[in-house]
């Protein structure tokens, strides 16, 4: 196999890997902030908790669903699509000054990641070398 052919799968795997940090992080990464959050959002820390709540919620229900819904749709421009959405959700996210805002944000960023995953790990095993796609 030509050294160029050996290349390209390795820069897409990293791509499948930055997305899939990118998409897993943004579950887990209002944490630290959570107390500062609920004070300037004036609700309860249980209240902010839920923020991070309904993402792995949406996530884990709308997976499965979105594997089957988008299964025929091409997935180069399902996952660039959905992470235009998943961006502006977020840019819009970081604005908002309602709970409420935000918490819509924040599901529409996690369908966002939901359409996204089945395919990611799709790729990656299509993409991955020879003998190596369960790894």
């Amino acid at each position: 196999m030509p050294a160029e052919r050996m290349v390209f799968p390795a820069v897409w795997l990293t791509a499948l890997f930055l997305v899939s940090l990118v998409l897993f992080t943004d579950d887990y990464v209002i944490a630290g902030i959570l107390l500062e959050l609920a004070r300037d959002l004036a609700v309860s820390n249980g209240m902010a908790g839920q923020l991070i709540t309904i993402v792995s919620l949406t996530i884990a229900i709308a997976a499965p669903v979105f594997a089957v819904f988008f299964r025929g749709f091409d997935r180069k421009r399902l996952m660039l699509f959905a992470l235009l959405i998943f961006a502006c959700a977020n840019l819009v996210a970081a604005l908002a000054t309602s709970f409420n805002l935000l918490m819509v944000m924040r599901i529409v960023a996690a369908l966002c990641a939901a359409a996204i995953t089945p395919s990611l790990f799709a790729a990656a095993a299509l993409m991955a070398p020879a003998g190596k796609a369960g790894r």
